[in-house]
């Protein structure tokens, strides 16, 4: 058994997928602490500088020291692009005066022109939050047209992109058709789903709807709105991922809550698990949550296993990529979590975990551990299934699992501990899936 289970797992390699985008808004206030040479390059295709913002007469402002050559040469001598982000919330306020008229455009998109090439950028990121009316649709239009052609005339390797919403609460407010050509991809904004303006305490991003039916929306809700009723490209949306979370002071998802609620980036959130806040699973929106000991306050939030099952929705939908707000929030003593998650399981694929060759696929978050690490598979059908947990002497450590599932997404945890309770020592162990016909062998390691 030994030699059988080694050799499995030294079948499995990872093969890198060429062409997939991943995003990243890289916020003025992050940039001393989270410097530009910090930014994971094998996986950031793409950085959006935020933020500068127009006025009313179409001048550009932006914050203080935020601008400089050598922000830019660093992103370019990493064989990335970067782009300059104009808009924000709460910096949105110029928009609508600054595209009212083809003269005031023209001045606007001649100082964008001017600071994309003083700086260098690659181009610029529409985040106008929001249009609210007819008359600022169709001038954002032709704003985005005239600007599209003015780079075609002095700059056409330059990009455009922009940051939408998800919902027609104000995507009404977009004209989809008129401004996709002229858009190189748009970043979908699937996050804030709940709030402050909920009437529950809801996901920040559920993957899929939870409770069913919630009106607040989900990540796939998001994207067959964008996709379906809009009309727009799968490959042109990019999914966003928030590395941050919110805050309530309810007893559990979906109940109720009272006050307001707080926002808490992962790089906090990360660790509370076993400092006086459980780390739960919604198995339906397909989200991590927390909850404090008390069972008065939880704060919604993404991590490295909901960010895998993203990162295959994105592959399996065909969508454009990912897209992340905001870069430096998952950094922890020097490790982004988030990021090396979606360098695993988006940019890199498992041969061995083909849904075209097998029924199955696994993986086990985090890897490494302590205490428990959560084992995250799907079947493609109705099968037996069996996870067992071996120690490398080939000897089985925990019979995980052993029932006949149901097709579809699952969490198993595990807590370190032998069949009868008993305690582990620190060390490397292999987990073994059956499904059927198939089965799939892979490392995970334990530490203490």
């Amino acid at each position: 058994m030994r030699n059988y289970c080694v050799l499995l797992y030294s079948a499995l390699f990872i093969s890198t997928l060429s062409g997939q985008r991943v995003v990243g808004y890289y916020p003025q206030w992050v940039q001393n602490t989270f410097t530009p040479d910090k930014i994971d390059y094998t996986v950031i295709t793409h950085v959006i500088h935020s933020f500068a913002w127009p006025d009313e007469e179409g001048s550009i402002e932006h914050y203080d020291d935020m601008l400089s050559q050598s922000l830019t040469a660093t992103v370019h001598d990493n064989n990335a692009k970067i782009l300059l982000s104009f808009g924000g919330w709460g910096q949105s306020w110029g928009f609508a005066s600054s595209t009212s008229t083809q003269e005031l455009r023209a001045v606007l998109i001649d100082n964008i022109i001017s600071i994309c090439e003083t700086y260098s950028y690659d181009g610029i990121d529409i985040d106008w939050e929001h249009p609210a009316n007819v008359t600022e649709k169709n001038n954002l239009t032709s704003f985005v047209a005239e600007l599209r052609a003015s780079f075609d005339n002095l700059h056409p390797d330059w990009i455009i992109t922009m940051a939408i919403p998800v919902s027609n609460w104000s995507g009404q407010h977009y004209d989809f058709a008129q401004l996709k050509p002229h858009l190189a991809f748009f970043n979908a904004m699937t996050y804030d789903m709940h709030g402050n303006w909920s009437s529950h305490a809801g996901h920040n991003s559920p993957l899929y709807l939870s409770p069913p039916g919630d009106p607040d929306g989900s990540v796939s809700t998001s994207v067959n709105y964008l996709t379906n009723t809009r009309g727009i490209e799968p490959q042109k949306i990019n999914i966003g991922i928030p590395f941050y979370g919110k805050e309530y002071n309810a007893t559990d998802i979906n109940h109720s809550f009272t006050g307001q609620t707080i926002t808490r980036l992962y790089n906090e959130c990360h660790g509370l698990i076993g400092n006086g806040w459980n780390y739960m699973w919604d198995n339906i929106g397909l989200s991590p949550y927390l909850q404090n000991n008390s069972q008065s306050k939880i704060i919604t939030f993404d991590d490295s296993l909901s960010v895998s099952l993203k990162s295959e929705y994105v592959i399996s939908n065909n969508l454009g990529g990912l897209m992340i707000w905001a870069l430096g929030y998952d950094e922890i003593n020097g490790e982004q979590k988030l990021i090396q998650s979606m360098k695993f399981n988006y940019l890199n694929n498992d041969s061995d975990l083909n849904p075209d060759t097998y029924s199955i696929n696994i993986l086990n978050y985090p890897n490494p551990f302590n205490n428990r690490t959560n084992f995250r598979y799907t079947l493609q059908e109705n099968s037996d299934v069996s996870i067992i947990i071996y120690n490398l002497k080939g000897s089985i450590v925990n019979n995980l699992v052993n029932e006949h599932q149901t097709k579809g997404p699952r969490i198993v945890s595990w807590n370190a501990t032998t069949d009868n309770g008993d305690p582990i020592s620190a060390g490397v162990y292999l987990y073994q899936i059956k499904s059927g016909n198939n089965t799939i062998t892979k490392k995970t390691i334990y530490l203490k």
